[in-house]
């Protein structure tokens, strides 16, 4: 009785410190362990086009796993420009980055007997020219899931070697010529982007079945017309088969479909109704909690679970979504 006592006080007090910390944990990057000789750049600036710039993600303290916001101190820009000077020690060189970030996001979430770390990381390196124009230099878009009953340090360790890579990989490479950007386009480079995408620009989609997001930014359908039955949508789309009969298709199998010009999305077994708002493609459909680290971290800022336990399960909640115009993935909006 008494060890119960002692551990149920242990708890408490161990609840009442975690309470009493900061709600946010500072983040800094891992010391590269590349150095490289004759490097291109001796300097990296930061444009920041990330949705939430005020953190890196949500990680997990103490016994109860209580949520702590990161926050990169010193600033990023500062952290990139330590990077890139550790990675050049004694090479000097008078060529300038310029990185556009897109997405640096981390997230933890607790099952019953393990841990999930996840990493959501995009970003464009450009060159600088004598003219002040931009050259591509690198370009990274990834997500990564670590698995393990204490995930953190290894979780923060990958974002360290996803970024010191990516620099690394440009200090020696030649840019693109084929396009200059000025600074404003890299402001825009989302924008311009889109505008390359025949989704994007058309006032009506093109019918039939999506196998990829490729095919459906194209709008180059590969699997076929779909038909409905009863004109409800709720009810499935169907093909014929080869024997002329109409066979309901399963939403695994594509990425969208179109008929009669609205597009639907498969998430979860099911097509949604996508609907076009400004410049992004907007559905409500369900997502599971797992889906990012961009989507765990938005799930915690809208349920106040910052300081609190946010659990990891099989249940599926329905949420407002966007297209991720690079790569077609589901962004739960705030």
């Amino acid at each position: 009785m008494k060890r119960i006592i002692f551990l149920l006080l242990t708890i408490l007090i161990h609840a009442f410190v975690v309470k009493a910390q900061p709600k946010t944990r500072p983040f800094q990057f891992k010391k590269p362990v590349k150095v490289i000789e004759h490097a291109k750049y001796g300097k990296i600036s930061l444009y920041d086009a990330r949705e939430i710039k005020d953190n890196l993600g949500v990680i997990q303290v103490g016994m109860l796993n209580a949520n702590r916001l990161l926050a990169a101190v010193p600033s990023l820009e500062k952290q990139l420009q330590s990077q890139l000077e550790q990675m050049t020690v004694g090479h000097k060189a008078d060529g300038e980055l310029l990185m556009r970030l897109e997405k640096f996001c981390i997230a933890e979430l607790t099952g019953a007997f393990s841990e999930k770390g996840f990493l959501d990381f995009r970003a464009i390196l450009f060159a600088k020219e004598v003219n002040g124009g931009y050259l591509q230099v690198a370009r990274l878009d990834t997500s990564i899931v670590v698995k393990g009953m204490d995930v953190t340090k290894a979780t923060l360790a990958r974002a360290s070697e996803v970024v010191n890579n990516l620099i690394f990989d440009a200090l020696t490479k030649n840019s693109d010529t084929t396009k200059s950007y000025s600074f404003s386009e890299i402001e825009n480079y989302e924008d311009i982007q889109k505008k390359q995408l025949a989704l994007y620009n058309a006032t009506t989609w093109r019918d039939g079945a999506y196998l990829t997001y490729e095919e459906f930014a194209h709008q180059t359908p590969s699997g076929g017309k779909v038909q409905l039955k009863d004109g409800d949508p709720y009810l499935g789309f169907f093909k014929e088969n080869g024997k002329g009969q109409l066979k309901k298709i399963n939403p695994k199998d594509y990425y969208a479909v179109v008929h009669a010009s609205q597009p639907f999305v498969s998430s979860q077994e099911q097509f949604y109704p996508l609907i076009k708002e400004s410049d992004d493609f907007i559905f409500v459909g369900p997502v599971k909690e797992t889906a990012s680290a961009t989507n765990v971290v938005v799930t915690s800022l809208l349920l106040g679970a910052i300081g609190g336990v946010f659990v990891s399960g099989p249940e599926t909640n329905y949420y407002t979504q966007k297209l991720d115009y690079a790569n077609g993935t589901f962004i739960r909006m705030k």
